[in-house]
């Protein structure tokens, strides 16, 4: 297993250690499915969150791949993060003083202030 495959394992490991409690494995109940959620959606904030997307644009990644390799995650978790992101988000998120989008593609702006 490559450590990025571990480190994504590990967060979401800890994503449950922190945000669910219980027995979560009847995934046919509702109430499991969200907590499976909350702790992935733990998970992504720590391994990648809307900063590390700025940091990869710093950075001068192109695709996803460099992304994912410059965040240290699987390619895998990356899309899954960038997809609930967009379910969370919609079209875009602000943070300070940039604009990351999500639709039509993944993209980000540098807000410059006049």
């Amino acid at each position: 297993m490559m450590p990025a495959e571990k480190s994504c394992i590990l967060a979401e490991e800890l994503g449950h250690y922190h945000t669910t409690y219980g027995d979560i494995l009847d995934q046919t109940d509702i109430c499991n499915r969200k907590q499976e959620l909350r702790a992935r959606m733990w998970a992504y904030d720590r391994q990648i969150g809307l900063l590390g997307i700025i940091r990869c644009f710093e950075a001068g990644c192109q695709s996803q791949s460099e992304m994912a390799e410059f965040l240290d995650v699987t390619e895998e978790f990356l899309k899954e993060a960038l997809e609930r992101y967009r379910q969370k988000y919609g079209i875009c998120a602000s943070v300070d003083q940039y604009i990351v989008y999500f639709e039509p593609s993944l993209a980000v702006a540098r807000i410059d202030e006049p």
